[in-house]
């Protein structure tokens, strides 16, 4: 029954020709990402909480070290956060923020050539992420009468890296990529304690969770080292 499908994806699998291109390749990359909270007790009907949009932006490096096989790292500034809503104030139902910090990925890029200059690319990997936010930042609507207190967990934690890529290389060797990206954190980062009053020596309403996970969309232009070379030998 499954004889006719299976050899079919056999056959295609065996068509594909996986290709990495060896050498240095190094360049800027951007991202938009989202995340959001996470419920840690009971969440009260009239609050509810989305995901917030953020991006992040640094230098990606890779180095092919066979025709299979790419390794990539980075430099890479973050910027990601929650919103948080309460329905039932009139005086400002939204409170929202963005945490900041450094990441440094560490990647294992796979390819698989679709045709021409186009490649499929899969990649898994891990980041250390280091946050820049200090803790106890008191976030309130217009009148106090909606408050989170953030209590920073975590400032530095792992990540599982996750992603699909869709890349093409002009002539000159460079590659530009678009992709879309998960990102799991193994901590918490910060626990959110929601108030219905500025007193925060009274009893807090209910806490969220924050790890620091995200999805995002982005794109990077890498740069052949091997170009340099060339220029290095057109002035001398």
């Amino acid at each position: 029954m499954f004889k006719t499908p299976l050899f079919a994806i056999v056959m295609i699998a065996a068509a594909m020709q996986l290709n990495a291109q060896k050498g240095l390749r190094f360049g800027p990359a951007a991202n938009f990402a989202s995340s959001r909270t996470y419920v840690t007790d009971s969440l009260p009907d009239n609050f509810n909480f989305r995901f917030k949009s953020g991006f992040n932006g640094g230098i990606s490096v890779q180095y092919g070290f066979t025709d299979r096989f790419v390794l990539g790292t980075g430099l890479v500034y973050a910027s990601k956060g929650y919103r948080v809503f309460n329905d039932s104030n009139k005086n400002g139902n939204l409170i929202k923020h963005n945490f900041s910090s450094i990441e440094i990925p560490v990647n294992a890029i796979f390819k698989l050539r679709l045709g021409g200059s186009s490649k499929m690319r899969f990649l898994i990997g891990g980041t250390f992420n280091y946050g820049l936010d200090k803790s106890g930042k008191v976030l309130k609507n217009n009148n106090g009468t909606f408050v989170i207190s953030e209590k920073l967990i975590h400032k530095s934690y792992p990540m599982l890296n996750l992603g699909l890529e869709i890349a093409s290389e002009n002539k000159g060797g460079n590659v530009l990529v678009f992709g879309v990206y998960y990102k799991q954190s193994f901590a918490n980062q910060a626990e959110l304690s929601v108030y219905n009053s500025s007193d925060l020596t009274k009893q807090r309403n209910f806490s969220l969770g924050y790890r620091g996970s995200y999805i995002s969309l982005g794109f990077s232009y890498l740069f052949d080292a091997k170009n340099l070379k060339k220029s290095e030998e057109f002035f001398y």
